[in-house]
């Protein structure tokens, strides 16, 4: 189940870039698109999780934790996400979300203080080789201030992601659904965004176009609703840096979807890339997937 879940995770979240890029030129304006993507999708968890009855309102001791988780991993990984791919591809903004996981892990072995191994070391290096050897054919980028500041802020979100992941673990440990978290931190995210669109923009409705609802609708449903959950229940299930690999994956993805989509020719060298990249993640959690085809255990176990 752990690997089935990280597969379609990585199916789902390999789509959204493509999809983002989509309704930025479709007519949304970047914040409040993101905004209104995760607080309608916060929402709906929610509600869910109460009909269910899976949980109910936050008590005033985990107030604090989906605030902090919501302004990190929702707000500031895709408020800077969106704002960026206004001015770089999406392939290159899948190429700087690469670096989240280096991020989670270093972040994970200070906060555990424990050292990395020389093998994850390697799996890390072949992960961001792979990556850069995907999709250095099919960019072209002039360099310029604005594209330097949009591939600057596109780390700097990762960062937070980063911390946010490594968070959400230690919440996910007090006893706290998957679930819940997650529909309280899209929600809170979603609303800090909307918040930053009334200051900094002027969205205009009636200037989207149906491809722009329909990536709005994808992105709400499928990247948000079950992305999402999926990432966090791999989360409970796994640790911080294994759920956070799926940005190893995602340039490959946008790759083949390119081609389908747009028609781009296969290059010799992204081919190699994709390659590379499953090799690394696998390198970097060699252990995880050795654990679930384990006759003996009955579970991955940190």
């Amino acid at each position: 189940m752990v690997l089935l879940g990280y597969f379609a995770m990585c199916l789902i979240f390999g789509t959204t870039f493509l999809a983002i890029k989509i309704g930025l030129q479709a007519g949304w304006t970047p914040y409040f698109s993101a905004g209104f993507r995760f607080f309608l999708a916060g929402f709906l968890v929610i509600v869910y999780g109460m009909v269910t009855k899976q949980f109910s309102f936050p008590t005033k001791k985990q107030l604090v934790p989906f605030l902090l988780t919501g302004l990190c991993m929702t707000g500031m990984t895709f408020g800077t996400l969106y704002w960026a791919e206004q001015y770089i591809p999406s392939s290159f903004a899948a190429l700087l979300s690469a670096t989240g996981p280096l991020f989670v892990t270093l972040l994970h072995a200070k906060v555990e203080k424990s050292k990395m191994t020389s093998v994850q070391f390697v799996g890390l290096g072949l992960g961001f080789l792979g990556i850069v050897l995907l999709t250095f054919p099919s960019l072209s980028v002039q360099f310029h201030l604005v594209w330097l500041l949009a591939c600057a802020v596109v780390i700097i979100g990762e960062s937070f992601y980063a911390f946010a992941t490594v968070y959400s673990k230690r919440v996910l440990k007090q006893g706290v659904s998957s679930l819940m978290l997650n529909g309280y931190q899209m929600l809170v995210g979603g609303l800090a965004l909307l918040v930053a669109s009334f200051f900094a923009e002027k969205p205009n409705l009636s200037a989207v176009n149906g491809s722009g609802w329909l990536s709005l609708l994808y992105l709400v449903m499928i990247g948000s609703v079950v992305g999402h959950g999926l990432y966090y229940w791999l989360l409970q299930k796994t640790n911080p840096s294994f759920p956070a690999t799926w940005l190893y994956v995602s340039p490959f993805l946008s790759l083949v979807l390119d081609i389908v989509v747009q028609g781009e020719k296969i290059h010799l060298l992204s081919m190699l890339g994709g390659i590379v990249i499953l090799t690394g993640v696998y390198v970097m959690n060699q252990h995880i997937v050795r654990s679930a085809f384990s006759k003996k255990g009955k579970g991955v176990v940190y």
